[in-house]
């Protein structure tokens, strides 16, 4: 039996990684091996019972601390069975279902945090969105980050991998120099290449369409 430690990961992580872990076990002719998944949130175990769902896989469920964390196993299938029987999105505290909406767009990030209101809960949510982004079939064109967005792209960012992954299926990243200069971070800026207001402007007057977040 495959196993995915999702512990610690939120929402669309556990639900894409255990959905690679599937199509990775039927690239390899095993289709029929069932899939274990560790979770500590009840998001994620919801998400993974409609995957399974989709799929046409039986499903497990097994809490095995009261509120704190689950064990999902997901049936294995008979060959065939790879492709989900209907579209499949993850339930989650962002705005998902956008995600697909946003191929070929441009993706403005002004700030660290996603929303107004409390900061640590704004940058789970920004970290999953860009991590939903960076899976995306389709990635955005071009992410351009400025104000307190141009730390997400230096050392020590929460989404940098994430980030680096979008950069890697060709996305553009672009950061505010000015942005940069004001925190003192440019020497610390670890993906993608500067960018100055001017070509900020041009940008955002595009036709191709700017989503802010």
């Amino acid at each position: 039996m495959s196993v995915v430690d999702a512990l610690g990961k939120t929402c669309p992580q556990p639900v894409i990684m255990t959905s690679k872990e599937l199509d990775a076990l039927a690239a390899a002719g095993r289709s029929a091996e069932a899939v274990e998944v560790l979770v500590d949130n009840m998001v994620a175990v919801e998400n993974l019972k409609r995957l399974a769902g989709s799929r046409k896989r039986g499903v497990e469920i097994a809490q095995e601390e009261p509120g704190a964390r689950w064990r999902v196993v997901i049936a294995g299938g008979e060959p065939g069975d790879e492709t989900p029987a209907e579209p499949f999105e993850p339930s989650c505290d962002i705005p998902l279902p956008a995600v697909a909406q946003v191929a070929g767009k441009v993706i403005a990030v002004g700030s660290e945090f996603m929303g107004r209101g409390d900061q640590e809960l704004g940058s789970i949510l920004m970290k999953g969105l860009i991590y939903a982004f960076a899976n995306a079939d389709t990635p955005p064109a071009k992410m351009v980050f400025f104000n307190g967005g141009a730390r997400l792209t230096c050392e020590g960012s929460v989404s940098l991998e994430d980030i680096r992954q979008l950069e890697e299926r060709g996305c553009e990243i672009l950061t505010c120099g000015t942005c940069l200069d004001f925190f003192g971070i440019k020497e610390k800026l670890a993906v993608g290449g500067v960018t100055n207001l001017y070509a900020l402007s041009e940008i955002f007057l595009a036709p191709e369409g700017v989503v802010s977040l």
